[in-house]
């Protein structure tokens, strides 16, 4: 019996010393942690400063009082304070209309004083184990949850087999089987999501979550709650307890994408966690290990994460033994053609219409092509002219970025979808390409940005 209570935690409560002391003697060989309190008033300092998974409450406390509301009433505070405790109530004046009516109000249990010693252990630890079980049905309940939130994959894999990429699937064979954090570089758009997927699907962490962070979406003040989870009331709107990104990866992978763009603060806050491999949910007065594989990237160049006034080094060398550097397409053109095909593939069957077909001029074009966006503008344009072409056969018309811009009119300086275009251009050339900050820089989400640069081609 005792085994089995090695891990919890039970508060008795009675203003009576000698109950106090008799539950003390009943329960201390079973009960690894046992606190006594002589009133329920000092319950809610308890129940915050450590999980309890079991209060043993007496009904009573007034002077001559027999019905046992006090009880009730100290119940329903209990479980404001945290819901997943067993309460077990106990009364020298019970009947079976009050245990009832106690288990109605949410007790795990009723006792009557005085109690037999092995009824009250195997009452308590079952109470233990009821909590126990709750805590972990309601951890995995906010785990899945995270999942669904952050783990979808895209479709595809990391297509081509340009002497550049082919490179890089070497590393990646290497890396995988490792426990070694990776750091990968690249151009927005090159594919450095698929890549630390492709790192977790050859890992022998494969079976585990793969959870992707957009670091550079996040904003700062979600920093913690988000990467770290929180505790229930920790703050206005923290109605429940909720697993962090960190957290709900565990076993697995973690993906931090554009780390570069996080501030020094908060990289200082991000070191100490996987120095310590551990993260404090916000509100929570005890760490949470954590067992991840970390993979990390950014669009930022490897002389741009040297500058100790862009990122700290110390967590640099932290996050990347292995660093994979991604080619942009305009270094692999050979695989424009296999990369079309299977966008073209892909979009017929999401469109549900026939496969669109290239001329040999629109390949051409295609391949001489600069791509500033990489893959994802390439993906981007057969999207668009998959749902807009008139015909099965591709044109020029239909990647409009491709012809010569139309003669323009005197006034054309101030027409706005020009306008617009070029500020858009101008914030992406300033930034490299990296699309959290042209957003910002535009006043846009990314999304909008997103949508803006589909209208124009870019």
């Amino acid at each position: 019996m005792a085994e089995s209570l090695l891990s919890g935690r039970v508060i008795v409560v009675d203003d009576d010393p000698d109950v106090l002391t008799a539950a003390r003697m009943a329960l201390c060989g079973a009960v690894a942690n046992l606190e006594a309190l002589p009133s329920p008033a000092q319950l809610a300092e308890a129940l915050a400063r450590t999980t309890v998974d079991a209060v043993l409450l007496d009904m009573n406390f007034a002077v001559g009082a027999h019905s046992g509301r006090e009880g009730l009433d100290w119940l329903t505070r209990i479980h404001a304070l945290d819901p997943h405790v067993s309460v077990v109530l106990m009364t020298a004046f019970g009947g079976v209309s009050l245990a009832v009516e106690s288990l109605k109000s949410g007790a795990v249990d009723f006792v009557l004083k005085p109690w037999q010693n092995d009824k009250l252990v195997a009452t308590m630890s079952a109470a233990v184990s009821l909590a126990q079980a709750r805590r972990e049905t309601a951890d995995l309940k906010t785990r899945n949850a995270a999942l669904a939130s952050v783990s979808a994959a895209p479709a595809g894999g990391v297509i081509g087999s340009a002497p550049a990429l082919r490179r890089v699937f070497d590393l990646v064979r290497r890396a995988a089987p490792t426990d070694a954090n990776v750091l990968i570089l690249g151009e927005s758009g090159t594919g450095k999501e698929l890549t630390a997927r492709e790192i977790h699907r050859l890992s022998p962490r494969a079976a585990q979550p793969f959870v992707s962070v957009d670091l550079g979406a996040l904003p700062d003040a979600l920093f913690e709650s988000e990467l770290f989870g929180h505790r229930r009331g920790a703050f206005t709107g923290a109605d429940a307890d909720r697993v962090g990104r960190m957290q709900a990866a565990q076993g697995g992978t973690l993906f931090f994408d554009e780390i570069g763009n996080l501030p020094l603060h908060l990289q200082r806050k991000l070191l100490t966690v996987l120095e310590r491999r551990e993260v404090l949910p916000v509100g929570a007065t005890r760490p949470v290990p954590i067992d991840v594989r970390l993979v990390t990237a950014t669009n930022r160049t490897a002389a741009d994460l040297a500058r100790e006034e862009v990122f700290r080094q110390d967590l640099l060398f932290r996050i990347k033994t292995v660093e994979i550097v991604l080619p942009p397409l305009r270094e692999r053109r050979e695989d424009i053609p296999a990369l079309l095909e299977h966008f073209l593939a892909a979009y017929a069957r999401k469109y549900n219409v026939p496969r669109r077909r290239l001329s040999p001029q629109v390949l051409a074009a295609l391949e001489a092509y600069g791509w500033p966006g990489n893959v994802r503008e390439l993906r981007h344009a057969v999207e668009r002219a998959t749902i807009l072409a008139a015909g099965e056969k591709l044109g020029l018309e239909d990647f409009p970025f491709l012809g010569a811009a139309p003669a323009a009119p005197p006034d054309s300086e101030f027409a706005l979808d020009s306008i617009e275009r070029s500020a858009i251009e101008r914030a992406l050339a300033h930034h490299h390409g990296n699309i959290s900050q042209a957003a910002a820089a535009l006043g846009l989400t990314r999304p909008a940005l997103y949508r803006r640069m589909a209208k124009h081609g870019l």
